[in-house]
């Protein structure tokens, strides 16, 4: 399921952040430092719309990275993390193919990771279907993200200046759903969209038939 909220007006638009202690420290929040850090972008690295990322360097991120930041050098440890936290990776071909993404993990926006939430066990493993994946290049268009220099220190969702809207919600294939919880859980609930079309406020993107 690659059903698709956009979140980067959640806070602008009136949205709540719940308080988490040690939120600050966990799995996603370092990722986000680890991503904002422009010394490792020849090592992991923001796509340049900021809404996915991908790892350039495996080698590189188990000895220097994954250690520096969660005390551990097994790869495969690390993806299980992502799992666990609902990453999602992408397979259609293009630009970002293999690359990571999650609906509340944002360039320039680290605040957002305080409504991620892990996976409930024994989720079941992902299927990939490239043909429901979300269009980030084109959701960009109408909702731009901070620039990478803004990251580590300047969250603008705090900022106060007027939006036309709040989170917009992008729905792909005709089975998916439309998260509409308090938070980026990884259990949605059952509101059934347009499944032909994706919305963006007044940007309609086409989306491709769901096929079996």
């Amino acid at each position: 399921d690659h059903t698709y909220r956009d979140f980067s007006r959640h806070i602008q638009g009136g949205g709540s952040l719940p308080k988490h202690k040690n939120s600050g420290a966990n799995f996603p929040a370092k990722l986000h430092r680890i991503l904002s850090e422009p010394n490792n972008s020849h090592i992991i690295t923001w796509m340049p719309h900021g809404r996915t990322w991908k790892i350039l360097n495996k080698e590189l991120l188990v000895s220097t990275v994954i250690p520096a930041y969660f005390g551990q050098t097994k790869f495969e440890s690390f993806t299980r993390q992502l799992n666990g936290w609902g990453f999602k990776r992408l397979h259609r071909p293009g630009a970002d193919f293999g690359c990571y993404y999650h609906q509340c993990f944002l360039r320039g926006l680290p605040k957002l990771t305080i409504l991620m939430r892990r996976a409930p066990l024994k989720q079941g493993k992902f299927i990939p279907h490239a043909d429901g994946e979300p269009y980030f290049y084109l959701i960009s268009r109408s909702h731009p993200l901070p620039p990478l220099m803004m990251s580590s220190d300047q969250d603008p969702s705090s900022s106060s200046a007027p939006v036309a809207s709040q989170s917009a919600s992008i729905v792909v294939p005709p089975t998916s759903t439309f998260n509409e919880g308090g938070h980026c859980g990884n259990t949605p609930h059952n509101h059934m969209m347009n499944p032909t079309q994706a919305k963006v406020d007044s940007l309609t993107i086409p989306v491709p038939a769901c096929t079996s």
